[in-house]
């Protein structure tokens, strides 16, 4: 399932100089035609009074846009958050080989929670019990569909004995939040080990996992905190106004 958030009002500018120092590509799609092409912001103006990007004219741009009035211009690109980011503009004037932009009235930003991988708040821990022995796993980062934690061997004997194996399934899971964050622990059914791998400490190791069976109900519990823990996340690194 993907989400969106709507960047409005004064993020925009922000992210658009963002766009423009970072020389990051966008995918311009003029609607209703098969034309695409790859584009770079190149400079922010004024123009008649409004705010615009200017990006230099794609081949066949011109071309194909001739017989086309209003155009309604749409934007693709990831943002260095590694997210997906779209907007679409109506119009668009080309002079001395560019194209002069209007800023959008708004920017999404799309995010599939389930591949949205968070750092888990510290505390947050992973608990099993296996061969009548209780495990307690430090949570690393989280996401809809599994997590990685860290499973801490102080023996020799026990690094070379990893306690669990690829592709083994683990019963009965308790992932377990500060009490600030969330009071009840979400309760899984079934994980799947993905991978094992010693972390560069050489105290334990780091631990995969899948969430391979969750009810309904927990799973939406968990949905419901990833995405404010996520929403949390993108507001820091970049003050927007958001929109659901």
């Amino acid at each position: 399932m993907a989400e969106s958030e709507k960047i409005k009002d004064g993020a925009i500018p922000k992210l658009l100089e963002e766009l423009l120092h970072a020389k990051t590509l966008l995918k311009l799609t003029l609607v209703d035609t098969d034309y695409e092409h790859l584009t770079l912001i190149s400079a922010l103006v004024n123009r008649n009074k409004a705010p615009h990007f200017i990006i230099n004219t794609p081949q066949g741009m011109q071309q194909t846009a001739a017989d086309i009035d209003p155009w309604q211009l749409h934007f693709e690109f990831t943002g260095k958050d590694d997210i997906k980011y779209t907007f679409t503009t109506t119009g668009g004037e080309i002079d001395d080989n560019r194209i002069y932009v209007k800023y959008p009235r708004e920017i999404k930003r799309w995010q599939r929670r389930e591949l949205f991988r968070l750092d888990a708040p510290a505390g947050t821990k992973l608990c099993l019990t296996q061969h009548t022995a209780r495990h307690e796993l430090d949570v690393i980062n989280i996401s809809l569909g599994g997590t990685l934690a860290a499973l801490v061997q102080t023996r020799p004997h026990d690094l070379e004995n990893p306690l669990f194996a690829d592709t083994q399934l683990l019963r009965d899971i308790e992932l377990i939040f500060p009490p600030e964050i969330m009071r009840q622990p979400i309760k899984i059914k079934t994980i799947q080990v993905k991978r094992m791998k010693k972390n560069s400490k050489k105290t334990g190791y780091e631990v995969a996992l899948e969430f391979y069976e969750i009810s309904t109900d927990e799973k939406k519990r968990l949905a419901d905190l990833i995405y404010r823990l996520q929403r949390q996340h993108l507001r820091h690194r970049l003050p927007l106004n958001f929109e659901k």
